[in-house]
């Protein structure tokens, strides 16, 4: 589930294409990782149609440290530390950095339909791992 507020453009920023900051969360409906975020968001519309590009940074909730699986173990303890290292992300650190996009298509004033994406990851500054974490999905967007 994804909850995302648009806040105006920041005309200050008018040298680098006017972007809107936002705020955002994903929370997650099966007991994955919890995202909170913001950042900015460029939009370039066409009539009816957008599309948004955004970068910025987001905290999560999920493992720092997943075990490895490692010689000595018993192989009941490395198959446990495999099935988590494939089933769970491994980010290193709380803070990520976050990347977003979004086609949409405005129904009316108010209503829009967007197809989004949204990509996190710890870009392997000062990490020995460099697991990730990307979501695709439909949302219907409300303007206020």
């Amino acid at each position: 589930m994804i909850v995302e507020y648009l806040f105006p453009p920041v005309q200050a920023l008018k040298a680098v294409g006017t972007p809107r900051p936002f705020l955002s969360t994903q929370l997650s409906l099966d007991g994955y990782n919890n995202y909170a975020q913001g950042g900015l968001i460029w939009r370039f519309e066409r009539q009816q149609a957008y599309l948004d590009l955004g970068a910025g940074v987001a905290v999560h909730d999920g493992s720092l440290y997943l075990a490895r699986p490692a010689p000595g173990q018993p192989h009941e303890e490395n198959l446990r530390r495999r099935a988590a290292r494939d089933e769970y992300i491994e980010f290193d650190k709380r803070w990520v950095f976050h990347a977003t996009f979004a086609v949409g298509y405005r129904l009316n004033e108010r209503w829009a339909v967007e197809f989004e994406g949204q990509h996190w990851s710890n870009g392997q500054f000062g990490s020995d791992t460099h697991d990730g974490a990307d979501s695709l999905g439909l949302r219907a967007a409300y303007r206020f």
